[in-house]
């Protein structure tokens, strides 16, 4: 169980792709033509943070069967999303100097560089090659995610801002958070055994998870709609015109290749102590485009909204590139 293998694997990972490619273009059309409203985006959004991937990680959870090489293999992407989130982040800094971008565009560049699209876009991938398997492990890798987002991540966009590290920190705990604490406390006191002996009970275990399953999996779904709706917003006048971005390409290429790349060297020298899902995990959530939470932060709080926003648009046209160059490097280093 866990083990990446390339053949077959990466005809399978070009499909899924595919398959989300075409859930993005749904949504990209039904935003272009207008034949959704206007504030679409910003509903699913809300639909798929708020209620659906919670209820994804909670249902997820609670009917997996948890080992203690699952917990040890989720603490090991912890770890390395952490370091790996930094590094991409010291990385980006250099940039930063060397492309001569400054100010706001400095600090929403920085976060374009670190953070990507672990829930939207990732969430979908993973569940759609690895099952349940595959979502447990990203929800180890978002929680690592969420933990830099929520506090560096907020200090960059809010620089020009006063608030303090409390207000900023308080924004950890969220729908995700508390879904895989109470998650997690559903496993440790053994609930699953208590409610198999009692049948009324189990009983009503049985609906109440038959109902909310199915629901938290629209989370796929809905997130790759979300994605189409808000590069439908994006408008790129001529190619020379998107040619002038041209530091988001090199964000692109350091993002989505370089800093995997760098990861999956690392972590080969670790071979023998970690499960090839610990790298593979890694080195995909890591190779996913950056996330559309940095245009909304950006927009709520006064930072540079349209950089951001061309950033996720940019990333998330050159990852469906990117991501199977992605597989064959994996495949290449075991």
């Amino acid at each position: 169980m866990g083990e990446f293998k390339v053949q077959g694997t990466d005809i399978i990972v070009l499909r899924q792709i595919v398959m989300l490619t075409l859930l993005g273009l749904t949504g990209f059309f039904a935003g272009k033509t207008k034949y959704l409203p206007e504030n679409s985006g910003v509903i699913l959004s809300r639909i798929v943070v708020k209620l659906t991937a919670p209820i994804l990680i909670v249902t997820t959870m609670i009917g997996y069967n948890f080992t203690k090489q699952t917990i040890l293999n989720g603490l090991w992407i912890f770890l390395f999303g952490i370091i790996f989130i930094l590094i991409s982040g010291a990385i980006s800094v250099a940039a930063c100097k060397a492309l001569k971008i400054q100010g706001a565009a400095s600090n929403i560049y920085k976060m374009l560089s670190m953070f990507g699209n672990v829930m939207f876009m990732a969430y979908p991938l993973l569940s759609s090659i690895y099952k349940e398997e595959g979502i447990i492990y990203a929800i180890f890798f978002n929680i690592a995610n969420d933990a830099v987002l929520w506090t560096l991540g907020i200090y960059l966009v809010n620089k020009h801002k006063n608030n303090t590290w409390r207000e900023n920190i308080k924004h950890l705990i969220n729908g995700n958070t508390v879904a895989f604490t109470a998650g997690i406390i559903f496993i440790a006191t053994n609930l699953s055994q208590h409610i198999s002996s009692n049948a009324a009970v189990n009983s009503i275990y049985t609906v109440l998870f038959d109902t909310f399953s199915p629901l938290g999996k629209t989370t796929i779904y809905l997130s790759m709609l979300f994605i189409g709706l808000i590069l439908s917003e994006i408008k790129i006048q001529s190619f020379s015109d998107m040619l002038k971005r041209y530091p988001l390409f090199i964000l692109s290429f350091v993002k989505m290749l370089i800093v995997p790349v760098l990861a999956c060297v690392i972590m080969s020298f670790a071979a023998p102590f970690l499960n090839p899902m610990v790298k593979a995990i890694v080195v995909l959530q890591l190779a996913m485009p950056s996330a559309t939470i940095v245009s909304a932060l950006a927009s709520q709080y006064g930072s540079d909204y349209k950089f951001a926003t061309e950033g996720v648009f940019v990333t998330t046209v050159l990852s469906v590139l990117t991501l199977p160059v992605m597989v064959y490097v994996l495949g290449i280093f075991g």
